[in-house]
C-alpha cells in the first residue's frame, strides 16, 4: 500500500472519530465540482434536486461549469475546485508534468464520437481524397485529446500539416459557429458544437470507430482530485466515485426516464447522440477501471505517449518518466 495512501487512511480514522463525536456526516459542506455544460453525464440525474450529493455524504455540491481541461487544473491548482469530473486526459497530463498538485482518481467517461474535426461538405472531402483539405483553415482547441487527434489524423491521412491552416479556438460553440457560417472549412470540439457541425453539412475526418481502430486513439476524460483534499478527506474522495458508479447504473437501467433530467442539468434540449440512440458515450464500472485496459496500465501508457508526440511537436517542454505517479486506484479499489 502507498505511503500516501496510508496517511489518508491515518487523516480518514481522525475524521472518522471527529464525525462520531459530532453526530454523523461528512467532515465536508460543500464539495466544489467542476464539469463542463453542454456535456450530459448519469451524475447530473442528481444535480438540480440536490440526490447526488446527498449519495457522496455532503451537505451541497457546488457544480462549476468550465471550459476545458486546462481551466478545470487551473482552478484546481488555485483552491477553487476539489474534485474534476471528465477532465481531458492530455491537459491533466500536461499539468500534472508541470507540478500541478492534482491527481487522477478514476475514469469518468469514454467517448470516440463525441469528439472530433468536422469538414465542410463542398469541399468533396473523405478519406480516399485527403487532398481536398489543401489550404484549410482549421480551428482546435490546444493541447487537449481533440489537438492529439487531429494531428495523428491528419499524419495518418498522409496530409501534411504546411498544408494547412490550424488556429487555436478554445470555444467549440464560436468553432461551430464560424464553421456554419462557412468561414473556415474544418472545426475541431467536443460535445453539442458536433451536432452543429454535422447539422451545416460537416462531414466528420474520420469516425470514431476508425480513429479508435486504425488511427489507435482512445477518447476519454477523468476524474482528478486536488490533493490537498484528498489527502484531508479521502472518504469524500471514495464516496464521490462510488456515488458516479451508482448513477451510471441508474442512467443504464433507465435512460428513457432520466435523460431529460441529465439534459436539463446540462443545458441541453436533449441528450442526443451522447446518451440516446447510437450512443457516443460510455462509462466503464469500477472493476472495469481497475483493469490493465485502464487505470491498471493503459492509462499510464497512453499519456506518456501523447505528452512525448506533443514534445516532439514542439508544443510542451518536458515529459515525465512514468506517468503512474499521477494516477491512485486506492480510492476505487475502496468505492467498489
Amino acid at each position: 500500500m502507498k505511503i500516501k495512501r496510508l496517511l489518508q487512511l491515518a487523516i480518514a480514522a481522525g475524521l472518522a472519530l471527529v464525525v462520531a463525536s459530532c453526530g454523523g456526516g461528512s467532515s465536508v459542506d460543500t464539495l466544489n465540482v467542476a464539469y463542463f455544460s453542454g456535456w450530459p453525464l448519469p451524475p447530473q440525474i442528481g444535480q438540480a434536486d440536490g440526490s447526488f450529493a446527498e449519495a457522496v455524504g455532503v451537505d451541497e455540491i457546488n457544480w462549476v461549469a468550465l471550459p476545458d481541461g486546462g481551466s478545470m487544473a487551473d482552478a484546481m491548482i488555485a483552491g477553487d475546485i476539489d474534485i474534476s469530473y471528465s477532465i481531458g486526459l492530455t491537459p491533466f497530463a500536461v499539468k500534472a508534468t508541470n507540478g500541478a498538485p492534482i491527481t487522477m482518481v478514476g475514469i469518468a467517461v469514454s467517448y470516440a464520437d463525441a469528439d472530433n474535426c468536422f469538414v465542410q461538405g463542398d469541399l468533396g472531402y473523405s478519406r480516399d481524397n485527403p487532398g481536398a483539405l489543401d489550404g484549410a483553415t482549421i480551428l482546435t482547441p490546444i493541447g487537449n485529446i481533440t489537438h492529439y487527434k487531429l494531428l495523428n489524423t491528419l499524419e495518418f491521412l498522409g496530409v501534411d500539416q504546411s498544408s494547412v491552416e490550424i488556429l487555436p479556438h478554445e470555444s467549440g460553440d464560436a468553432t461551430a459557429a464560424a464553421f456554419a457560417a462557412g468561414d473556415i472549412q474544418v472545426g475541431c470540439a467536443f460535445g453539442g458544437p458536433l451536432v452543429t457541425m454535422a447539422d451545416a453539412g460537416g462531414v466528420p475526418l474520420l469516425t470514431g470507430e476508425e480513429t479508435s481502430n486504425e488511427v489507435g486513439i482512445k477518447t476519454y476524460d477523468v476524474t482528478a482530485v486536488r490533493d490537498d483534499f484528498a489527502d484531508e478527506n479521502p472518504d469524500v474522495v471514495t464516496a464521490f466515485l462510488a456515488a458516479n458508479e451508482e448513477f451510471n447504473q441508474k442512467w443504464r437501467t433507465d435512460p428513457e426516464t432520466n435523460n431529460p433530467i441529465i439534459a436539463t442539468a446540462a443545458g441541453m434540449d436533449d441528450v442526443g447522440n451522447f446518451l440516446a440512440g447510437e450512443t457516443w458515450f460510455a462509462f466503464p464500472t469500477i472493476d472495469e477501471q481497475l483493469g490493465d485496459a485502464w487505470l491498471g496500465e493503459s492509462v499510464a501508457e497512453v499519456m506518456k505517449e501523447q505528452l512525448t508526440f506533443f514534445q516532439e511537436q514542439g508544443e510542451i517542454d518536458s515529459v515525465a518518466d512514468d506517468y503512474s505517479q499521477f494516477i491512485d486506484t486506492s480510492f476505487l479499489e475502496d468505492a467498489g
